[in-house]
């Protein structure tokens, strides 16, 4: 009897050529398999710059006539999607200060935050702008300052200048990131002890051996 994983494994190939063709790409991977269908599919590397699930390849590759309708052809599809990933990488500064977030609630922050878009609605045309702030947001955060101030003038007291308090935070906030750099080298030293890793580790080692060995060809 043919497992269900045997069957899947064809058409997740053909998923999987056709979203490296649309994309423009000839090197891909299944992350965490040896290419061969025999453990659960993830998430499949192609070339080191577009990560896609079988999923997301099915809503690209089975409705791909209602996205060119929308976007005119195959290459703007492509584009979308390429600004899908930009979109996902873009810099934290998009998202509001900091202080903002600890005294707003989830639905603020649903509101004010940079939208979380998957594939699908991106592709669908799902607004992506942000919500401006208004005189709510501009209270909130004011407020916020205020009580901030208050804590801090309780714990340095009325004599200190804000230059001076600025100087205290920054060198507990430095012996704080020292601290977090130790914990995190030891963190990541026990996971590279781990089964995970070294496999992790071996599967990279023997891509880049068959591209180098592909290169010299």
């Amino acid at each position: 009897m043919v497992a269900l994983n045997e069957k899947l494994w064809p058409i997740a190939l053909e998923y999987t050529r056709q979203m490296a063709e649309l994309m423009g790409v000839n090197e891909w991977h299944w992350i965490g398999t040896d290419d061969d269908g025999k453990r659960p599919l993830s998430v499949c590397d192609f070339g080191g710059t577009y990560y896609f699930t079988l999923e997301e390849m099915q809503i690209v590759i089975d409705r791909m006539e209602e996205w060119v309708k929308r976007y005119g052809n195959r290459e703007a599809v492509a584009q979308e999607i390429n600004d899908w990933f930009d979109w996902w990488l873009a810099d934290v500064g998009d998202t509001p200060h900091p202080l903002e977030e600890l005294v707003w609630n989830r639905m603020d922050r649903y509101m004010s935050f940079r939208p979380s878009i998957n594939l699908e609605n991106w592709l669908m045309g799902c607004p992506r702008e942000r919500r401006k702030p208004d005189l709510n947001d501009r209270l909130r955060l004011l407020t916020c300052q205020r009580t901030m101030l208050m804590e801090m003038a309780e714990k340095y007291r009325g004599t200190r200048s804000l230059w001076n308090i600025y100087d205290n935070l920054n060198a507990e906030i430095k012996e704080l990131e020292a601290q977090k750099k130790k914990q995190d080298e030891q963190m990541m030293e026990e996971f590279r002890q781990t089964d995970e890793y070294k496999e992790f580790a071996k599967i990279l080692e023997e891509n880049a051996e068959m591209k180098n060995e592909g290169n010299e060809e």
